[in-house]
């Protein structure tokens, strides 16, 4: 990670968009490690669950913010889909021999907005994973996590974390492959811009750039987007 600081990615970037890769197990370390590496150790850490994949066990319910959390299909998808973890166990096994820096999701995470009341933060964040990402056909796990102190500050500040299929999940043709709609410059850009044009004006200026696909350094996307949506930054 291109992180100098111990402040949690939420508290230090509104939106950050972090690749999924075999790569990615010698970047991290401590329990959050094998989440850099699978996409089904990413959705046990997002829900806050216990799991074992290939690299062993992996138990996350000791971290108390969880919210919510749930998952986005298409209208059209199998009813097989909905068994929990099942697309992400079936995505690590599709890329088990893929070249080390071959991306198998996305790991998204949003900060939201200060204004923001608590009985709107669900659908706020199911109406952008719907809107963003699940109308390209993408399969996206998606997560609330807060938590408060004794005098109502926040522990964890609000923020929510997306798990997005970049690779074909349905058992036909595409299965395994990696989608260009999903994987592509264009989705994360969108992503980038979309969830900036929900934040108030400070946040906005805060944000800085998802990350770069192939690596952990600032991109710079487009922003045209924004500009478009809320004037210029």
């Amino acid at each position: 990670m291109n992180s100098g600081t111990n402040i949690a990615l939420h508290d230090r970037r509104p939106v950050s968009i972090r690749p999924i890769s075999a790569h990615g197990l010698a970047t991290m370390p401590g329990d959050r490690r094998a989440t850099h590496v699978g996409a089904y150790a990413n959705y046990v850490y997002i829900t806050r669950q216990r799991g074992q994949d290939s690299r062993g066990v992996i138990d996350y319910r000791h971290r108390g913010d969880l919210i919510a959390c749930g998952l986005e299909l298409p209208p059209r998808h199998p009813v097989w889909a909905g068994e929990p973890g099942r697309i992400w166990r079936e995505v690590d096994a599709a890329c088990e021999n893929a070249a080390p820096d071959a991306v198998r999701a996305w790991h998204i995470v949003l900060t939201l907005p200060d204004d923001l009341p608590e009985p709107e933060w669900q659908p706020v964040v199911r109406d952008f994973v719907r809107d963003t990402l699940v109308r390209r056909g993408a399969a996206v796990a998606w997560a609330l996590h807060a938590l408060r102190d004794a005098s109502g500050g926040w522990l964890v500040r609000p923020h929510a974390h997306l798990l997005m299929t970049t690779r074909g999940w349905k058992h036909n043709t595409s299965f395994g492959r990696s989608i260009p709609a999903w994987h592509g410059a264009a989705v994360r850009s969108a992503i980038h811009a979309d969830w900036l044009a929900l934040l108030p004006q400070g946040m906005r200026q805060a944000a800085t750039a998802p990350y770069r696909y192939g690596g952990y350094m600032p991109a710079h996307p487009d922003c045209s987007r924004i500009d478009h949506l809320l004037g210029s930054m």
